[in-house]
């Protein structure tokens, strides 16, 4: 008996070796039997003794390598697994006394790289499938800064259209400013190859957090640039000139791009909103002596 022969004792019983869709090989009882070159009945006999109180030797080994009386028991309608095969093969080969046999010897070295598991696979053509990964939904970004622009000047005019021109003046402003920040924007942009981004903690909370940050009330927008400035100084003292209320007026900026100071305002934001009455706490840190400068 060779390896040769074994190849084609395996190519002989293919046809009784089937592969679930995990990848667990079973076989049947003939076809392991003649793998182990002993007597299919006889190897039917050895397994049923699992009924028994006393099993055959070959089911002892078969529980202590955790198969169980039951599952042995049903083998003969469901197949052998991959790794009871294994086992199997090993007590012909080398357990069974004088019913070892030498092709159940060879056939355990034939298997002994890679495994029957494995064998059963390759001889199958099985191969795992991939399950594909659920589509992340896309992130949510902004659009360009001339859609933005374009969007901002239609809604304009609709308003204009709905109210026959008589907007409100401080809503016009608004809009105004916000159009001629957005300029600003796209032409630094433009003009600076940079990642860089810079907004005033009003602008970050509206436009990064999605806040709406009210122009009167507890929570006005003039007070959340004054807590950052009293409460969270070490983000930066940087100031540029922005159009605020249809005039240029010097306001606090910060470093958006550096996520350390991005988390940092996002802290400050959250902190302020979550306040009663942050005013009463800026007065008494003493926050209101200090010159203040407009908060964009």
């Amino acid at each position: 008996m060779s390896q040769i022969e074994i190849a084609q004792i395996i190519e002989q019983i293919k046809q009784e070796i089937t592969v679930d869709s995990n990848g667990q090989g079973r076989a049947s009882i003939r076809a392991t039997a003649r793998l182990a070159d002993v007597n299919d009945a006889g190897l039917l006999r050895s397994l049923k003794t699992a009924a028994d109180i006393s099993g055959s030797k070959l089911v002892e080994k078969l529980v202590r390598k955790g198969f169980g009386g039951a599952d042995i028991l049903s083998w003969s309608q469901s197949g052998i697994p991959d790794l009871a095969v294994a086992a199997i093969l090993h007590y012909y080969g080398y357990e069974a006394g004088k019913r070892c046999s030498q092709q159940a010897k060879l056939a355990c070295e034939a298997f002994e790289t890679i495994g029957v598991r494995a064998w059963m696979q390759d001889i199958m053509g099985w191969a795992k499938t991939t399950t594909p990964q659920p589509e992340q939904p896309p992130v949510n970004a902004l659009p360009p800064v001339e859609q933005r622009l374009h969007t901002l000047v239609q809604s304009m005019k609709t308003l204009a259209e709905l109210t026959g021109g008589r907007l409100n003046p401080y809503m016009e402003q608004q809009m105004k400013d916000f159009a001629a920040n957005l300029l600003a924007e796209h032409n630094r942009k433009m003009l600076t190859p940079s990642e860089e981004k810079w907004l005033g903690v009003v602008n970050f909370a509206e436009t990064e957090l999605g806040r709406n940050v009210p122009t009167s009330g507890t929570h006005y927008r003039g007070h959340l640039g004054t807590w950052v400035r009293t409460f969270y100084s070490h983000l930066g003292d940087r100031q540029e000139t922005r159009i605020v209320q249809g005039t240029q007026q010097k306001i606090y900026v910060y470093a958006c791009h550096d996520p350390a100071v991005a988390a940092g305002l996002t802290k400050a934001i959250e902190e302020f909103f979550a306040h009663p009455e942050p005013a009463a706490k800026l007065r008494q840190a003493g926050a209101f002596n200090k010159k203040s400068v407009v908060t964009a």
